[in-house]
């Protein structure tokens, strides 16, 4: 599934983090009310304030506004072409906008400056899985990502076995999500509430219904989601 990086986001922030009125934004060093607008000739200042604005932009992404968040990822792709961060983020808006082929450029455009980001190559395959088309390389670039991020593979195995259930590997992609749920840590609540979906759907699927409900409910409850909930009923009416 898709993820956005965190990677460049250094925020002091206050509304997030204490319900109050106002606040004042802080990215390596620079205040959002005290930003330059003019183009610096240094190039270590022009990437310093592409960072800011990616950091900006997962800042408004956060908040919902997702046309001013890519506003944001746009400049900071400007300012330092090889930004990775800003091309991931901005197709992961894409991705969100509906907008699955602008989405796609964006991270094959991440991997031309850095084939092996990992989270460029775990997003690249989602657009194609949750497509169903290209399964073949969606495997492969999830493989990629696997080898060049070992420490944190659980971040992408759910992506793989989802991909590997897409293309008709049941038992295999079994397997693999229910490694998912046991080294996803506690706290990555999200992704565990994925995993616990795809793995219920799969159990449904081949008639397990007692563990498949037990993963629905296991992912409400980590993920709590009206419409998925509507479906997972309906799922279950339909048996």
């Amino acid at each position: 599934m898709i993820r956005v990086s965190g990677k460049y986001l250094f925020l002091l922030l206050c509304p997030v983090l204490a319900g109050c009125s106002s606040y004042r934004v802080v990215v390596q060093g620079v205040e959002v009310d005290r930003m330059i607008a003019s183009r610096p000739a240094d190039p270590e200042e022009a990437e310093r304030l592409a960072a800011f604005h990616n950091d900006l932009g997962v800042l408004l992404e956060g908040e919902g506004d997702l046309e001013g968040a890519l506003e944001q990822y746009r400049i900071a792709r400007k300012k330092d072409p090889g930004l990775v961060p800003a091309y991931v983020n901005a197709g992961n808006v894409r991705f969100k906008l509906g907008e699955p082929d602008r989405a796609e450029r964006l991270y094959r455009e991440a991997l031309e400056i850095d084939p092996d980001n990992p989270r460029a190559l775990n997003n690249l395959a989602w657009v194609m899985v949750t497509g169903n088309r290209d399964l073949e390389e969606a495997v492969a670039l999830l493989e990629r990502a696997l080898a060049a991020d070992p420490e944190n593979r659980y971040r992408y195995l759910d992506s793989l076995g989802w991909a590997r259930y897409r293309r008709g590997e049941t038992e295999a992609a079994r397997s693999i999500l229910e490694e998912a749920l046991e080294l996803t840590p506690e706290e990555e609540t999200y992704l565990r509430a994925e995993t616990h979906y795809h793995l219920g759907l799969l159990l449904h699927e081949t008639g397990e219904s007692g563990p498949a409900a037990f993963h629905f409910e296991e992912s409400l409850r980590l993920r709590p989601d009206p419409e998925r909930e509507r479906e997972l009923e309906e799922l279950a009416d339909g048996d």
